[in-house]
């Protein structure tokens, strides 16, 4: 892929237009000469957090083998793709499309959603859940838990209703037995699963609620 330079700048995304409306692709025959996608690359948000996620280059991925592969294509601001790196696997939006390289190690998943089937939306693997004991309304992630002291991103959680599950709201924070009453919600997570030393939840320590 060839790159489209006036003097020795490349053009970023919205600066070529035809008109009022922004050229998406430059073409020399059948070889695509702007973007260039070696030249760009994605901002992140991270659906789980609604946070800043690291960059990804648009040229480069990560098949289901492991290996690099190239990417064709700028995908669309709002795209929710699976991310991958050596330390972590979790669901982003694409927030930007800026002109430029990153030394980011993260990577878009191909083919994304086979791993992670909710990487489709944001926030929808939020779950509405009730604490046991005082009866008041949280929102739980099914995307990160607390591992001992540290949040960690987990496999997208696939629990349903009445199922109860401990549950805190930082590392040091008390936990309490919750209840879920819903599931799919599009909102942040309040509180987050404790896992107890990665055991996926710690449901030993809830094993029923009872509401006095």
């Amino acid at each position: 892929m060839a790159d489209l330079k006036f003097g020795s700048v490349t053009p970023a995304l919205g600066d070529i237009k035809v008109g009022s409306n922004d050229v998406s692709k430059i073409y020399q025959g059948s070889t695509e000469v702007w973007p260039g996608l070696s030249n760009i690359y994605y901002t992140t948000t991270i659906c789980a957090t609604g946070t800043t996620g690291r960059p990804m280059p648009a040229s480069k991925g990560v098949n289901a083998a492991g290996q690099e592969v190239d990417l064709t294509g700028i995908l669309a601001i709002g795209t929710v793709v699976e991310a991958i790196s050596t330390t972590f696997t979790t669901c982003v939006s694409i927030s930007e499309h800026v002109t430029g390289t990153t030394v980011s190690n993260s990577r878009i998943y191909t083919p994304t959603m086979n791993n992670f089937s909710d990487c489709n939306e944001c926030l929808l693997n939020t779950y509405k859940a009730e604490i046991c004991d005082t009866g008041q309304v949280v929102y739980v992630s099914g995307y990160q838990a607390f591992s001992n002291r540290s949040l960690i991103y987990i496999t997208p959680t696939s629990y349903v209703e009445d199922d109860v599950l401990l549950v805190r709201t930082s590392p040091t924070s008390v936990g309490n037995c919750a209840i879920i009453t819903d599931t799919g919600q599009s909102v942040a997570p309040t509180h987050f699963f404790d896992t107890m030393n990665d055991t996926y939840p710690a449901g030993q320590t809830c094993l029923t609620c009872i509401n006095d």
